[in-house]
C-alpha cells in the first residue's frame, strides 16, 4: 500500500507543479499585457500633452492678435472722434468764418466717408 500511496503523492505533486507552471505562465502573460497597456496609455498622455501645448500656443497667438486688433480699433475710433469733433466745431462757428471751415469740414467729411466705405 505504501507504493500506491507514494504514486498518489507523486501524482498530486506533479499536478501541483503543473498548476504552478500554468499559473506562472498566466501571470507572465498578464504582466506583458499590462505593460503594453501602460505603454499605450503613456503614449496617449504624451500626445495629449503635445496637443495641449499646441492649443495653448494657438490661444496665446489669438490673444495677441485680438489685442492688436483692439488697439487698432481704438486708434481708428480716436481718429474718427477727432474728425467728428472738428466737424462739429466747424458747424458751431459763426457764418462769417465758415468759408475756410467749410473746406476743412468737407475734407474731413470726405475722409470719414472714405474710411466708412473702406470698412465695408
Amino acid at each position: 500500500m505504501s507504493e500506491t500511496t507514494g504514486k498518489n503523492v507523486v501524482s498530486l505533486l506533479e499536478e501541483h507543479v503543473d498548476l504552478a507552471i500554468s499559473t506562472v505562465k498566466k501571470l507572465r502573460d498578464e504582466k506583458l499585457a499590462l505593460e503594453a497597456e501602460n505603454a499605450r496609455l503613456n503614449s496617449d498622455v504624451v500626445q495629449r500633452d503635445a496637443k495641449i501645448q499646441e492649443l495653448e500656443n494657438l490661444n496665446s497667438e489669438l490673444k495677441e492678435t485680438s489685442e492688436l486688433a483692439r488697439l487698432a480699433t481704438e486708434e481708428e475710433r480716436a481718429g474718427i472722434r477727432k474728425q467728428l469733433e472738428g466737424l462739429m466745431a466747424g458747424l458751431a462757428e459763426p457764418d462769417g468764418t465758415s468759408g475756410a471751415t467749410d473746406a476743412t469740414s468737407r475734407s474731413s467729411e470726405d475722409e470719414v466717408m472714405f474710411k466708412a466705405q473702406n470698412k465695408e
